[in-house]
């Protein structure tokens, strides 16, 4: 990756529209062409740092060419991209400018794995990209059902796009759910807690995929150690979200508190 000063340079190339559009730029005609909205994305979430990282992720060949957005949210866009084989990859991009990040400190904050926390949105939100990616390195390494992690630069996350020609797998909240789906979903909790010491911290039917294989959980930014000090009211209300959502489908769940104990016991 390029140093600060290149960075710079960067910004002030009179080149910068070429740059974008070797981002953005279709080496297969027969892909959707909703791709981007150059002046509306750019400008609301493609600011230059931003642009100069998924340029240098291009030249780096983790990514050939980017398309559309696939999903916005309040802290993050992920846009669909394709690498130099074809296969389809997620990126997603942290918004710097979003006040929301000031809201997670206390999901850093107390996490032994991130004793330094600088100053700054900016700061935090990479520190919150960082975060994601190694959480899902730590999923991967215990070989739970976890969206896989490929790239991580500042606020720009590279994952495993987990769906067919840009369109991203069903969500639980997506489709119908069954007792089954919800015996899986409290085993991935408990397996997260055990075996890869992590709690998911923002489990809900939203960031849980529903596959022909299972189970896929995604969306780990607020995943702590089990070590943290909220670790375990993070847990609690984990198993509380996805218990009063599969409630509300008409299933038999177990009491969350006796689903506690069984997980830390």
């Amino acid at each position: 990756m390029s140093s600060d000063a290149g960075l710079d340079n960067f910004e002030n190339d009179d080149n910068l529209d070429q740059k974008f559009d070797k981002i953005s730029s279709r080496q297969n005609r027969n892909l959707p062409q909703d791709g981007f909205k150059k002046g509306k994305t750019q400008n609301q979430v493609l600011d230059k740092s931003t642009m100069f990282v998924m340029y240098e992720m291009i030249n780096d060949k983790i990514i050939a060419y980017v398309n559309g957005i696939v999903r916005a949210g309040k802290e993050s866009v992920v846009f669909w991209a394709v690498d130099k084989s074809g296969k389809d990859v997620a990126l997603k991009v942290y918004l710097v400018s979003t006040s929301n990040f000031k809201k997670r400190a206390p999901y850093i904050m107390g996490d032994p794995r991130f004793s330094r926390l600088k100053k700054g949105t900016r700061n935090l939100v990479y520190l919150w990209a960082k975060k994601e990616y190694k959480n899902l390195q730590q999923c991967v390494r215990k070989n739970l059902p976890t969206v896989k992690p490929i790239s991580v630069s500042k606020n720009v996350l590279a994952m495993e796009f987990v769906g067919k020609g840009g369109v991203p797998a069903p969500t639980l909240h997506e489709t119908d759910v069954d007792e089954n789906d919800y015996l899986q979903l409290i085993d991935l909790i408990k397996r997260l807690y055990v075996e890869a010491k992590l709690v998911h911290g923002d489990l809900s039917e939203y960031n849980v995929f529903k596959t022909e294989n299972g189970l896929i959980l995604f969306d780990f930014g607020s995943a702590v150690d089990t070590m943290h000090p909220n670790a375990q009211n993070f847990l609690e209300r984990d198993i509380k979200n996805v218990s009063y959502f599969f409630a509300k489908r008409g299933l038999t769940v177990e009491n969350p508190s006796d689903v506690l104990s069984k997980i830390v016991s």
